[in-house]
């Protein structure tokens, strides 16, 4: 075993016994409930509990597409950001999201880069054409929305089937994202 996998199989242990208690919990509160259609995207409002009957793999893909789309936007961030201290949350969280994908390539799956369109292709288009307090502002309120979108998953992933290193990469990136929104709500002025 390489050096930096035991760190990461010693979390995954540590979580055995948490993830055992949450897939217990979520059996009992995934009956009557709807999960999204086949390709759909959850909206930020989207509580877990409606996409607790969502098969494991189509959670993987939903998650990853929504980590796609939070690094591609943060990637712009870093770019266009104006205010050093936005640019420096969108330096964290191109990092988290290329962290996630590689955890999850470790744990099997190896998803399409996705093709954003509808409101995701007009939101990147409307970043792109704005710029300076505007561009930060519309950039901080997209990464609210996705990081919302990517906790509700995340839940869902750790009170679901899903196979046990998805469930200890969601459970890992619940907290990180938890911690984003808080500084995402800090640099808009919120506390």
């Amino acid at each position: 075993m390489q050096r930096r996998s035991i760190p990461l199989a010693l979390a995954g242990a540590a979580l055995v016994p948490v993830m055992a208690q949450a897939q217990g919990q979520s059996q009992g509160n995934s009956a009557n409930t709807r999960a999204p259609g086949p390709g759909a995207t959850p909206q930020a409002a989207t509580p877990p509990a409606n996409l607790a009957g969502t098969p494991p793999e189509q959670l993987a893909k939903m998650t990853h597409d929504a980590g796609a789309f939070s690094l591609a936007t943060a990637r712009m961030g870093v770019e266009k950001a104006s205010n050093a201290e936005v640019k420096r949350f969108a330096n964290f969280e191109v990092r988290e999201q290329e962290g996630v994908a590689q955890a999850m390539k470790l744990a099997g799956h190896n998803f399409p880069e996705p093709q954003f369109g509808g409101q995701k292709y007009q939101t990147m288009q409307r970043l792109q054409s704005v710029s300076g307090e505007e561009f930060d502002r519309l950039f901080l309120q997209v990464q609210e929305q996705g990081h919302q979108e990517l906790l509700n998953l995340t839940t869902a992933i750790a009170g679901s089937q899903a196979p046990v290193p998805d469930k200890i990469t969601a459970l890992l990136a619940s907290d990180r994202i938890r911690e984003h929104l808080i500084d995402i709500g800090t640099l808009q002025g919120r506390r």
